[in-house]
């Protein structure tokens, strides 16, 4: 008979100095994909890049040169007297001009379409461990305890974000906390007598808290390149467990 209990205690975060939760830098590729953690969570977010700018240089305007010139000389010219003559007085139209109508301007009615965003967020939850152990009913003193959990050693997802594929590979860290001031830490997620590799004999009886932490890490491809995932996703999942003494028996 086996017991499998995951009861989620919290869930933590260790986050490296991040830039990612700042303001978002120009995305002058083709697409920027960032991947972190986030309050227990992987996010993966992409940006549309506007592609790299090209530089134009201009090749400056040539330089006008002046040429020198020569003022002409003037000679100087006498007038002959000039005699009035009697001026008339301007003839006036007697119709009307008509006023000149100003032309207005015309306003276009199309209306003017909303800027789209080319961002995308997606969030990945990271799996919770269930814990269980054998034997199952009323283990033993002094009597060695296998333990396990149904984590996988490897988790890997793809996801396709912005037009471009990423996959994401994640890899646990166990730590056991057996409740009576001992712990192991292992990558290993165990199994049940007799191939277990996690296995823990209690001293005396009684009940005890069985505490598993499980950190992640890990790393993201996009396009061949490989990049790790700053920071780290904990879990924290519990299990009871009571351990009594063996009936003494006296034989004659």
């Amino acid at each position: 008979m086996r017991i499998l209990v995951a009861l989620i205690l919290c869930a933590s975060l260790v986050v490296a100095p991040s830039s990612q939760a700042t303001a978002e830098e120009p995305c002058e590729i083709k697409a920027c994909i960032e991947v972190y953690t986030q309050d227990g969570k992987i996010v993966i977010e992409g940006r549309k890049g506007s592609g790299p700018k090209v530089s134009k240089t201009v090749a400056p305007a040539p330089k006008k040169t002046r040429k020198a010139t020569r003022k002409p000389t003037v000679k100087p010219t006498v007038k002959p007297p000039v005699t009035p003559k009697a001026t008339t007085a301007p003839k006036t139209s007697s119709k009307p001009k008509a006023p000149v109508k100003k032309a207005t301007p015309r306003t276009s009615t199309s209306a003017t379409k909303a800027a789209t965003s080319l961002s995308d967020k997606l969030i990945e939850i990271v799996p919770t461990a269930g814990i269980a152990y054998s034997p199952s009913f009323n283990p033993l003193i002094k009597v060695p305890v296998y333990f396990w959990s149904d984590i996988p050693t490897v988790v890997t997802k793809k996801v396709e974000i912005v037009g471009e594929i990423v996959e994401v590979e994640l890899k646990p860290t166990f730590f056991w906390h057996y409740g009576d001031g001992v712990f192991f830490v292992t990558r290993k997620v165990g199994s049940p007598y007799p191939k277990g590799e996690i296995l823990h004999t209690y001293s005396k009886a009684g009940h005890y808290l069985i505490q598993l932490i499980t950190v992640w890490d890990g790393s993201f491809t996009v396009e061949g390149v490989v990049a790790r995932i700053p920071g780290t996703v904990r879990t924290v999942s519990v299990l009871p467990i009571t351990v009594v003494a063996a009936p003494t028996r006296f034989l004659q």
